[in-house]
This record gives C-alpha cells, sequence and structure tokens, in this order.
C-alpha cells in the first residue's frame, strides 16, 4: 500500500497539469460549437472539408449536435490521454533508475511482482481518472446547449474507447520499460509507436484500400462513427485486451529478469 501511495504522490503533479491543459482544449472546443450551432453559412462552407473529416473517422453533417461535434474534437481528447498514458507507463517502470531509488527500493523485503503490482495499480488508477475527468469535463463545459440522451449514450461509449486505447498506449510503455536496457528510449519509441498508429489511422480513413490495418491500429477499434449510432465491435474489444495482455505478461516476465542500473 506504500508503494501505491507513493506512485500516486509522485506523479500527481504532472495528471494535474495534463487536467488543466485538456480543460482548455474542451472548453475551447464547446465555445467554438456554439459558433458553428447557429451560424448556418459556416456548415456550408465546412462542407467542403469533407474529406479530411472522414480522415477523423467523422462527418460535417454531425457538426450540429453536441455529441457529433464532440465525436470530430474526440481526436484532441485521444491524443493527450494516449501520450499522459505512454508517458506514464513508461516513466512508473523506469523512475527507480531515473531516480537511482532502485538501489533502496529492491532491498526491501519485497518481490519484484509485487512491486510491479503496485505500479500498475498505481497507474490504472490516475489513467482511469483522467478518463472520468475528460468526459465530466465534455458534459460540463458542453450542458450549456441542452444535452439530451443521445449525448450520454455518446459519452458512455467514448468511456470504453478512451479507456482501452489509453490503457493500450500505457501498457505498451511499461512493456517497452521493462524490456529495453536503456530506460530512457522507452519512452520515445512509445511515442514513435503512438504518433506512427496515429498518421496511419488518418491513411486508413482516407484510402480504403488499406482498411485491413484497421485490426493493428488502436485508434481504428473505436471509431466515432460507430459510437455515436451505439456501436461497439466486439472483436476490436477483444484485440485491445490481448493487446493489454500480452503487454501484461511481457511486463511481469522481463522485468523480473532485467538488470537494474543504478
Amino acid at each position: 500500500m506504500n508503494i501505491i501511495k507513493r506512485e500516486l504522490r509522485s506523479n500527481l503533479k504532472a495528471l494535474i497539469i495534463w487536467m488543466c491543459s485538456i480543460s482548455l482544449v474542451i472548453f475551447a472546443a464547446s465555445a467554438e460549437f456554439g459558433a458553428f450551432r447557429d451560424n448556418p453559412e459556416i456548415m456550408e462552407a465546412m462542407e467542403g472539408f469533407e474529406v479530411m473529416f472522414q480522415a477523423l473517422g467523422g462527418s460535417v453533417t454531425n457538426m450540429s449536435t453536441p455529441e457529433g461535434f464532440l465525436s470530430l474534437m474526440s481526436i484532441y481528447l485521444y491524443l493527450p490521454l494516449s501520450i499522459y498514458g505512454a508517458l506514464l507507463g513508461s516513466s512508473i517502470i523506469s523512475k527507480e533508475e531515473r531516480d537511482r531509488t532502485a538501489e533502496y527500493l529492491f532491498t526491501l523485503p519485497i518481490k519484484r511482482s509485487q512491486v510491479l503490482k503496485r505500479k500498475i495499480i498505481a497507474a490504472l488508477i490516475y489513467q482511469t481518472f483522467f478518463v472520468f475527468y475528460i468526459l465530466l469535463a465534455c458534459t460540463v463545459f458542453f450542458s450549456r446547449y441542452g444535452l439530451d440522451s443521445n449525448f450520454y449514450s455518446f459519452i458512455r461509449y467514448m468511456f470504453v474507447g478512451l479507456t482501452f486505447i489509453s490503457y493500450i498506449f500505457m501498457f505498451i510503455g511499461m512493456m517497452l520499460s521493462s524490456i529495453l536496457k536503456q530506460y530512457k528510449k522507452s519512452g520515445s519509441i512509445t511515442l514513435a509507436i503512438l504518433i506512427g498508429t496515429y498518421m496511419l489511422n488518418m491513411l486508413v480513413g482516407i484510402v480504403e484500400e488499406l482498411e485491413f490495418l484497421k485490426y493493428v491500429i488502436p485508434f481504428q477499434y473505436f471509431e466515432v462513427n460507430e459510437m455515436l449510432s451505439g456501436n461497439i465491435e466486439v472483436i476490436f474489444v477483444l484485440l485491445s485486451l490481448l493487446i493489454i495482455g500480452s503487454c501484461v505478461g511481457a511486463v511481469f516476465h522481463f522485468y523480473r529478469k532485467r538488470d537494474l542500473y543504478i
């Protein structure tokens, strides 16, 4: 329990900074929706960017409702949340080497697997709380537009999508921190994977011939158009669980054998 408290305390400042930043993004999005909602001329002008919106997984026709507009802006929620998860996952595993505390921590009468379990629990607490906070902020900032059951239904589906995708990149970060000998590289490599899959995600949205790649692109697992219609494909939930489970297994396997550089 002390390790969980220690990890929560040491990562609190970063979480607060991310929460403040994402609040500004959501507030700006809600203000922008007000301009689109009451101005049909802007809506007509935006029709020329339909291809761009398709690459983001949305459509211009969705912009007239709070949930539709939020779905178009969802990439600004998915990306920061995934980046936060990737950095949290990679740092929470490697921080003992970075802060030169590994020698003290692992001389205590506690197994590495027990330390890992507590670190994972702390990371899950912060990551899940961040997801809740983002969706709560969306609800609060968009509430002035008279939300209906469709919005709250979309928010529930968004919770599933945001949670699974952020967990995927968080555990990828943990896995790389456990495998790589140079812990400093884990964060940058995880971010490179994240950005690379996001770029592929946009490419798949434009080029139909590349649709087969959606099974290896986490951003494709929970498309906003599908969630707007109240649908989440079970195959992608299972794929997400498989990736997360594989990463967790790799973390415990490789970290037990890892030489800690202190």
